[in-house]
């Protein structure tokens, strides 16, 4: 898993849907999980998850910042005994034979600008011939400084579908950025009706301006990607 959601007063995403959807699919065991960072919207779920299923390792990066959902993931790991790996950029997460995650960001002198968002992990899935960049919510600070550390190795963001940084905001998916990484494939996380205005509408044009194939949950609801033993995949929709 690579983050999860909100963990809010009255709806709790992790009990509600995110571990009903494991069960309902037979998995009791999740053998690792990413976290990019410990905002509310993407470890609120999480958490949950590491309550109630069983976890073999959880895998995060330098935090620079004391947060609540970072202190009571601390309480978690240390209740359930879950190994943790803190990765930054360099590493490799090898998964499977042919399967792995390389860490490129962060780097171990973290971004002081909006500390959480802009050293998230940014981690591309390696398969066979298919790949998947995870961004987190990096903003456009950290997006130069990732093209900057990559200057002679650019083709490594390369990938065929993409997680767009941060929802679609406007403060994210600078224009360099997302033609290096090139995707065929855009995926945006974003809530309906939201009160941000994410997914913004500069970066939808600059997106489909790479010609670039965009599915969003706001319109599509959960989108699955599923990949073949030749590294082909397969997208399907479900409102």
């Amino acid at each position: 898993m690579v983050d999860g959601n909100n963990k809010e007063t009255e709806f709790d995403v992790g009990k509600e849907i995110l571990v009903p959807y494991l069960l309902a699919r037979k998995i009791s065991k999740i053998d690792y999980i990413i976290i990019s960072h410990f905002d509310s919207d993407h470890v609120g779920g999480i958490l949950t998850v590491m309550e109630e299923l069983k976890v073999g390792k959880v895998i995060i990066s330098k935090q620079g910042e004391e947060s609540d959902n970072y202190k009571m993931f601390k309480e978690i790991i240390k209740k359930k005994r879950i190994k943790v790996q803190i990765v930054e950029k360099g590493d490799r997460i090898n998964i499977e034979k042919e399967l792995y995650f390389d860490i490129l960001w962060p780097t171990s002198e973290l971004i002081s600008e909006n500390v959480l968002n802009n050293n998230s992990i940014v981690c591309k899935l390696n398969y066979k011939e298919f790949s998947m960049l995870f961004t987190g919510d990096i903003e456009q600070i950290a997006e130069e400084t990732i093209l900057k550390e990559y200057k002679n190795n650019l083709q490594i963001l390369n990938s065929k579908v993409l997680k767009v940084a941060h929802h679609g905001s406007k403060t994210s998916s600078i224009q360099e950025f997302i033609e290096l990484v090139s995707p065929k494939i855009a995926l945006i996380g974003v809530g309906k009706d939201n009160t941000f205005g994410h997914p913004n509408k500069e970066v939808l044009e600059k997106i489909k301006n790479i010609h670039s194939k965009i599915y969003r949950t706001d319109q599509m609801g959960e989108i699955t990607i599923t990949i073949d033993k030749n590294g082909i995949c397969i997208i399907k929709k479900f409102i």
